[in-house]
């Protein structure tokens, strides 16, 4: 047991010098295939102990030191954990399991469900998704039934035991988030997510009816605000979690309490599943606005807080979709401290300089954060060189620099010296989020079967991507705007559907996401219009709806330029007959 406490960062190389060595591994491999298979050692505290404590010891070197060969070297421990995870075993122990909180795990359960699950946590290899996926499949449903037989006022006292299982197992169930195929299997596990993350907030409803704030409710509000943090990367589930009744109120409530880490994640939550009116009648923007603000300035420079930092990041980039946020920003002078991250050569250029130009990008929709960040010389300088910028790693950063500087200089001057075409060299642009590029692919495909003329973003192939998006609005003779959340919050579709909607392009909201409704920028835009909706309705019903709304639009459209004709026509009949009374006035004096 001091071996798996003793490895840190300056002694990780010699405790590698003492593991790494292919007999213990492969004993190691072997001895968890005999348990997972066959049920061997199953009662034998020592060696289960014995396997537990290995398996800590490796895990904390994989934290604090790896390298490709080293998981290429111990990958027969993944493949060892991963059976006896798969295991009838795993699956009786769980069945095994009391229905509460507080009970204590025997040996078996401690290696099967805790150390095992730990260690798959820290094994950051992700060259074998399905695996992950086939634990899913074993694991979720027999977790999920026993986790929601606990009674939620119980968990504060939950062991020590318990409460490390059901951070690890909660861990790996939701893990694949993380892989590309994410909207696969979160709809195949929706229920079973759903059901954890209704429990989840129950626990966290019945934590704040405790009389004080004692140690064990600021640990359990920790834990609890950090897995339904984890909930959130499915987006199925974010759009569950906006109709849970009172959540918003209650994780509003734990930013209340003095702690961290309980404030990040509370607002990491809010900032997925709140919307413009939340923030109006619940929120206080300018008090979400202090906290990132001020945790900013405490971690900005701090090498000690360098994960917390990039988390705030992120965390903030949610939130900035929301108009009042972007206002208190402003307010609170925000900025600054931003332009300081893009400017600095030292920030990573993916974890914060990308979300640092991003955060700016979004809050440039308002004239007041386009003049500060106009002012900043050597900012708007460092803009400009980012754009010219073609490494491999670096594209996206590329892309957002493209993005700001055509907000800031380029899209007032395009929008005023915009005409009107008599035709176009698209029938229809689709815009939309890369997250939802599988139903959008699919849509597209079924126009260019049916003859229309479709510009996709991957087509913007060559030149400034900003510049080659706004001619395709230019000449797209409708703009399909694919609604969802991750629509909403993603700067670059707000900037296409912004430019579209200042061109006075024809636009045609389409939803691609379950029970999504937009609201603010977004609702704004889209606001009279009919929307079809490719997440309700069955492929085939929506996409005739989609046509059926073109042909409408170009039905409406001949209309009014018919009728547009006529008066044109009815002005010049008029000018000519006053034209020939005159002469003929004339021609009598």
């Amino acid at each position: 047991m001091n071996l798996c406490n003793c490895i840190n960062n300056t002694n990780t190389n010699n405790y590698k010098d003492l593991l790494f060595h292919k007999p213990l591994i492969d004993e190691l491999a072997y001895c968890l295939h005999e348990m997972g298979t066959y049920g061997k050692y199953l009662n034998d505290p020592t060696r289960l102990r014995s396997v537990k404590f290995l398996l800590r010891a490796f895990k904390n070197t994989l934290i604090h030191s790896m390298t490709t060969d080293n998981y290429s070297l111990i990958a027969p421990i993944f493949f060892a954990v991963v059976e006896c995870l798969c295991s009838q075993h795993a699956i009786d122990m769980i069945k095994g399991l009391e229905s509460n909180f507080f009970q204590k795990l025997d040996e078996g359960q401690m290696l099967f469900l805790d150390a095992i699950p730990l260690y798959l946590k820290w094994y950051w290899d992700y060259g074998h998704p399905e695996i992950f996926i086939k634990i899913l499949r074993i694991l979720l449903n027999e977790f999920t039934s026993w986790f929601k037989s606990c009674q939620p006022e119980s968990y504060p006292q939950r062991s020590s035991q318990i409460d490390s299982m059901i951070g690890n197992i909660t861990h790996v169930l939701i893990r694949p988030t993380e892989f590309s195929n994410v909207s696969l299997f979160s709809e195949e596990f929706y229920h079973h997510y759903s059901t954890l993350v209704l429990h989840w907030s129950l626990i966290l409803s019945s934590i704040f009816s405790y009389p004080s704030c004692s140690t064990d409710i600021i640990s359990s509000t920790r834990s609890s605000t950090r897995i339904l943090y984890s909930f959130t990367l499915h987006l199925n589930i974010v759009n569950f979690m906006k109709n849970i009744p009172n959540l918003i109120l209650i994780l509003l409530k734990a930013t209340e309490l003095d702690d961290d880490e309980i404030q990040l994640n509370a607002y990491r939550c809010l900032g997925k599943i709140m919307i413009e009116a939340d923030i109006k009648t619940m929120a206080k923007p300018e008090k979400i606005v202090a906290v990132y603000v001020d945790f900013i300035k405490n971690t900005i420079d701090n090498p000690n807080r360098v994960e917390r930092f990039y988390s705030l990041l992120e965390s903030l980039k949610n939130f900035v979709q929301h108009d009042q946020v972007k206002c208190e920003l402003i307010k609170q002078e925000a900025l600054p401290l931003l332009i300081m991250c893009v400017v600095k050569n030292h920030f990573d250029p993916i974890k914060v300089q990308l979300l640092a130009l991003e955060i700016p990008f979004a809050l440039s929709f308002q004239n007041e954060a386009c003049y500060i960040l106009r002012q900043n010389e050597q900012f708007m300088i460092h803009v400009r060189i980012l754009t010219q910028k073609t490494y491999e790693n670096q594209l996206s950063l590329q892309r957002a620099a493209e993005g700001l500087l055509w907000k800031l200089e380029k899209e007032s001057e395009a929008v005023t010296k915009q005409i009107i075409l008599n035709s176009y060299k698209y029938n229809i642009m689709l815009s939309y989020s890369h997250k939802d590029e599988q139903l959008c692919l699919k849509i597209h495909e079924q126009l260019i079967k049916d003859g229309f003329r479709v510009w996709l973003g991957i087509d913007c192939l060559r030149g400034s991507t900003m510049v080659g998006i706004a001619n395709a609005i230019e000449n797209s003779e409708h703009v399909v705007i694919c609604m969802s959340n991750m629509y909403k919050q993603s700067v670059y579709c707000q900037s296409e559907a912004h430019y579209a909607f200042e061109c006075r392009c024809r636009l045609i909201p389409i939803i691609v996401e379950s029970n999504y409704k937009p609201d603010g920028w977004l609702g704004i835009i889209v606001s009279g219009k009919i929307y079809v909706n490719f997440a309700k309705d069955e492929f085939s019903k929506a996409y005739e709806k989609l046509k059926n709304e073109i042909s409408e639009q170009r039905y409406q459209n001949e209309i009014q330029s018919s009728i547009k004709l006529e008066r044109n026509h009815q002005t010049n009949t008029n000018s000519m007959t006053s034209e020939r009374v005159e002469l003929i006035y004339q021609s009598t004096v």
